[in-house]
């Protein structure tokens, strides 16, 4: 991947998303949302506010930002995962999830995968735009295979 396209939100309202999440480059706010949208309302809301805090570190990464406020912006998409996924838990529990052992176990090596490109962001070893791409995948891939289980599962 070469990097983002655009440089924030263009004329038309589009975000400016890695091609690698399917084509997100050239959708809107809605048609994002319709991709991403797994049915329960909660947590199509806290997907939504976690693409955003990612299109925020997309956006400093485009606009040449200090490391300093880039890992603040990383900081808080790891916080926001933590939050959401402990909340995607408690639906899973709730619903007596029977692929809940699994997706946990998912959720937490997707957490200590972000803190691995961090850490290599920090050190050098990781440019922004592979780490942001990372961040892209890593929620396009999760939200539209594992996430679309549990709404399968919860609507019977």
């Amino acid at each position: 991947m070469a990097g983002l396209a655009g440089s924030t939100t263009t004329s038309t309202g589009k975000a400016p998303l890695p091609d690698a999440c399917g084509g997100l480059a050239t959708m809107d706010q809605g048609m994002i949302k319709a991709k991403f949208s797994i049915g329960h309302d909660r947590i199509d809301h806290e997907h939504q506010v976690f693409l955003d805090l990612m299109i925020n570190v997309s956006r400093a990464n485009e606009d040449g930002s200090s490391q300093e406020r880039v890992l603040r912006l990383l900081e808080e998409v790891k916080k926001y995962a933590e939050f959401h996924f402990f909340s995607e838990e408690n639906v899973m529990i709730d619903a007596k999830y029977p692929e809940y052992d699994a997706h946990h176990k998912e959720h937490r090596i997707l957490i200590a995968a972000l803190d691995s490109k961090v850490y290599d962001y920090c050190a050098g070893q990781l440019d922004l735009d592979a780490l942001v791409e990372f961040l892209f995948e890593w929620f396009a891939l999760h939200t539209t295979g594992s996430d679309k289980r549990i709404a399968q599962y919860l609507s019977g």
